[in-house]
């Protein structure tokens, strides 16, 4: 669930990072943002992008991975990241990919058997493997730990410096807890996190990693809930022994017909293995999580107001402009009236920041230009959620719930709350 593309040319690749701004909404591929100012794999240095993931791809291949020939990693427009194409017609059900376990990064044999693969949601063992990866010998080093060490650093927001972390706080505004996750991974992992390429390695394992495992090749795939057309042949969440991908590879098939030229697209929250994702894991949750904004359909959850929904193009035609509010959950008056309080205070912030540059304001240009990425994509989710509500029959039923108000989705119970990482603010 947690990825970023890579180009397949036919015979050659190329790998082109970029910060694409689509009306307003970032790119859907994670690692499409500028490298870290002290990266010391210099991003500007596109042939050796080409290179680590020419060497990728045939190290796969000639290590027994099954990649589709229907397929091409490329850019179609500058203004766009690129992504794995269709170069042929594909049928529902073909394999998009099958990747065998021997080449997946994942906890020890010794981690396993401690249960350090899901320890506290910290992924400890697997965090490990891929710092062992990126740190090897030269001549030890696999071309998938390569590519990993020459990704870009510190591009989501946890990983952020600590000014740039605190311009996210938007009051009551999602997202919430950014500045917890690194002291979750360095108390549960009892690791170093001040260690750059430690720092590295949790951070992509916290982006691309498919709970415990890390799959070369599948972790390039982009994200768009609106034109999901792949998914996962097996659940890598339940430990089924001996477990499917073990013996047969991790693998991924198409799920519809896919014509040529059309990119594929996996879900990071609303695929079929993303139960504990599904009801609450939302546009700001992404942001916190990926490092981007996804594109429209978005979902939203203001537990403060008590207000879930998702926005969308009209019927889901994105040629007409038109946004329309689902409402998960009948809106309240007292609600939307924290929903304007919130956008209030949000403009607020626009006013007094929009003017500074990110040197003015003592953050990297990354985190500058993300922050306002996702400010732009809050206050319109904010903007539609408060005019559309005038549309619906507002009732206050919904705070005569308990805490669990949200759960509408038919994808829980009130005893799998936990299990959802819901972090409830104060109601105003």
């Amino acid at each position: 669930m947690k990825f970023a593309g890579v180009v397949f040319l036919s015979a050659s690749l190329t790998l082109t990072f970029v910060a694409a701004v689509v009306e307003g909404i970032t790119s859907n591929v994670c690692s499409d943002f500028a490298a870290d100012d002290n990266d010391d794999s210099s991003r500007s240095a596109e042939q050796d992008d080409d290179v680590l993931t020419a060497q990728l791809i045939d190290w796969l291949l000639d290590n027994g991975a099954y990649i589709n020939d229907k397929l091409a990693i490329k850019q179609v427009d500058p203004s766009v990241p690129r992504g794995i194409y269709a170069i042929e017609d594909m049928e529902a059900g073909e394999t998009v990919c099958k990747i065998p376990w021997k080449l997946i990064l994942k906890p020890s044999a010794e981690d396993l058997a401690k249960g350090r693969e899901r320890d506290g949601l910290s992924d400890c063992g697997t965090i490990e493997a891929v710092f062992h990866a990126i740190t090897a010998e030269n001549d030890d080093m696999t071309p998938y730990g390569r590519l990993l060490r020459h990704q870009p650093k510190a591009y989501t927001a946890p990983f952020w410096s600590q000014k740039a972390q605190q311009t996210t706080e938007f009051d009551e505004l999602p997202p919430h807890g950014v500045d917890e996750l690194i002291d979750e991974v360095k108390s549960k992992c009892n690791v170093d996190m001040d260690d750059k390429m430690y720092r590295h390695a949790a951070m992509l394992v916290k982006t691309r990693a498919d709970y415990h495992v890390m799959v070369p090749f599948y972790d390039m795939m982009n994200h768009h809930n609106g034109l999901t057309n792949v998914a996962h042949v097996y659940n890598p969440f339940y430990y089924i022994k001996p477990d499917p991908i073990e013996q047969t590879g991790y693998e991924i098939v198409t799920t519809k017909p896919i014509k040529a030229s059309e990119q594929l697209y996996l879900s990071y929250n609303h695929c079929k293995i993303c139960s504990d994702y599904l009801d609450w894991f939302g546009t700001p949750e992404m942001f916190a999580h990926f490092g981007f904004v996804e594109p429209l359909p978005q979902r939203w959850l203001f537990d403060f107001a008590r207000v879930k929904f998702d926005l969308d193009y009209k019927d889901g035609n994105d040629t007409t402009g038109e946004i329309v509010v689902n409402f998960l959950v009948p809106p309240s008056e007292k609600g939307i009236a924290s929903l304007q309080e919130e956008l209030t205070r949000l403009e607020s912030f626009s006013s007094m920041h929009q003017n500074m540059d990110y040197e003015s304001a003592g953050i990297s240009s990354n985190e500058w230009q993300s922050l306002w990425q996702y400010y732009n994509a809050l206050h319109d989710a904010l903007t539609y959620a408060i005019e559309l509500s005038k549309r619906e029959i507002l009732t206050e039923d919904v705070w005569k719930l308990d805490d669990n108000w949200w759960v509408q989705d038919g994808t829980l119970s009130a005893a799998d709350v936990d299990e959802h990482l819901v972090q409830p603010t104060t109601s105003k």
